[in-house]
């Protein structure tokens, strides 16, 4: 068994899912594909669904067959950029809430 690289323990210690979904989207992808059974673990033990639907689309993109100009398939893209928008907005709503509390 491998050890974890210090950037997925930062995962593992992830206090919430705002943190989880910077993490997932400021990884590197060779880190989701190498760690991806650890990384996929942890958001399962989370309950993060956004977390693991875009690991999914990215081991997808990572791993599938590419079409003839060298791009994923049309519908891979799609859930890949859907995806990444669903993490980007729980870390911007977590964001503005706390600017919010700041403000207070």
């Amino acid at each position: 068994m491998m050890a974890l690289l210090p950037i997925v323990e930062e995962l593992l210690d992830a206090p919430d899912d705002a943190t989880r979904a910077r993490w997932i989207l400021n990884a590197p992808l060779d880190v989701l594909l190498r760690d991806q059974m650890q990384i996929r673990a942890a958001l399962q033990r989370a309950g993060f669904q956004p977390g693991l639907t875009c690991l999914a689309t990215e081991i997808a993109a990572l791993c599938g067959t590419r079409c003839a100009d060298g791009g994923h398939p049309i519908t891979l893209r799609v859930s890949r950029e859907y995806a990444r928008l669903q993490l980007v907005e729980i870390a911007r709503r977590s964001a503005r809430m706390e600017a919010v509390h700041v403000g207070s």
